[in-house]
């Protein structure tokens, strides 16, 4: 129970304000903050932020959607950000994107997005450094302690972002290739870290990699999952989804589909469920998990030819990513034809019949293409602390 305050109208009680509220967009909301104190301190209220959030992220429309990513700007070593309404890439003749430094912090870039947070990675000579960042409100948290791997002559890094509801913590996990010497096997290192935390700490049981995940972890009720090669050697090598537990801060194999081929496997959520998707540039499949942590409940959703969207894939290029999924199963995807304009497409697919519908977007609505790195997520009051 809250404590007994003044109403903040005579007319409508409270609790019918607070819901008429979370029903709103934040862009509202962070005005509505100079109405009265008692909206000002509902707007970083715990209660009504997670509300909010849970009445965003049941919508069912591309409204309340955004799709950013990182970009180079031409020789320029700097990573900005852009961003736009996933709404308009079906619906605008022209598309508004903007461009912006992660919190105004020109050495971090973006590595993933949780319930309308983003987690930026700056690297520095000791090792690297995160902060969480609420783009629509504008706050930020302080920077993490350094983060630092065994030494050694070479490294890649790869990251995940999610959510540890058991603790009401956003969790950062970073996974790292070092090569310790020329004639020595890359080790595999897994280190968590919490917001508010003051230290790095090792993960338990993560396996040998054989090489690093194409993406960062994609968040699924309180875990972080990839899709890794695991093992030393390439004959014993063997492709699985690796589950990072946020609570337990421990990791688990999932196999993939039986009938799935290993060629370019992406992963992603769609509706609350892990799916896999392969783009041959002659087909797109994907599968869905219906039971999460059960490998053997894996179903196939989408399985159509590229003639079917009249690409010619003899002739070009092209692959598809899978943005998001109605609650009727409807899929809308991203096209990328690489050709001499660069070329994008919409595709709002269908499950039920399998008809589609195409929409162009307009030529230079992006600067570059980093196809792996694109996030889509909920604007949120989320405070990243």
């Amino acid at each position: 129970m809250r404590s007994e305050k003044k109403p903040w109208s005579p007319l409508l009680c409270d609790e019918l304000i607070e819901e008429i509220l979370s029903r709103l967009p934040v862009k509202p909301l962070i005005q509505f903050k100079c109405v009265c104190k008692g909206w000002n301190s509902l707007m970083s209220d715990p209660y009504f932020i997670k509300l909010h959030l849970s009445k965003s992220a049941a919508k069912d429309d591309l409204e309340h959607l955004q799709l950013m990513k990182n970009v180079c700007l031409g020789s320029i070593p700097e990573i900005h950000m852009e961003s736009c309404d996933v709404s308009s890439l079906f619906h605008s003749l022209q598309i508004e994107t903007f461009l912006f430094n992660f919190a105004n912090m020109p050495g971090y870039h973006l590595v993933g997005s949780c319930n309308g947070l983003h987690c930026g990675v700056s690297e520095i000579p000791e090792g690297y450094h995160v902060c969480f960042w609420n783009k629509a409100t504008r706050v930020i948290s302080r920077e993490s302690p350094t983060l630092s791997f065994s030494p050694g002559i070479g490294r890649r890094t790869m990251f995940g972002f999610g959510y540890d509801p058991s603790s009401d913590k956003y969790k950062v996990v970073a996974i790292a290739l070092t090569m310790l010497s020329l004639d020595v096997s890359e080790k595999t290192e897994m280190k968590v870290y919490g917001a508010g935390d003051s230290s790095w700490r090792n993960l338990k049981g993560f396996p040998v990699l054989w090489t690093l995940p194409k993406v960062g972890g994609v968040y699924l009720t309180g875990t972080l999952n990839w899709v890794v090669i695991k093992g030393k050697e390439t004959i014993h090598s063997e492709i699985v989804i690796i589950s990072v537990d946020l609570e337990k801060e421990t990791c688990r194999s999932l196999f993939l589909p039986d009938d799935f081929c290993c060629f370019d496997t992406n992963i992603g959520v769609f509706r609350d469920s892990l799916c896999v998707w392969q783009d041959s540039n002659t087909h797109l499949g994907l599968w869905q998990m219906k039971k999460f942590g059960d490998d053997k409940s894996w179903i196939q959703l989408i399985n159509f030819s590229y003639l079917h969207l009249k690409i010619r894939p003899n002739e070009e290029k092209s692959m598809i990513l899978p943005l998001c999924m109605s609650n009727n199963g409807d899929f809308f995807m991203l096209k990328f034809t690489r050709n001499a304009d660069d070329e994008y497409q919409t595709i709002l697919y269908n499950q039920g019949d399998g008809k589609s519908q195409v929409y162009v977007v307009p030529s230079g609505s992006f600067r570059t293409l980093l196809w792996r790195n694109l996030k889509i997520f909920t604007k949120s009051l989320v405070i990243p602390y």
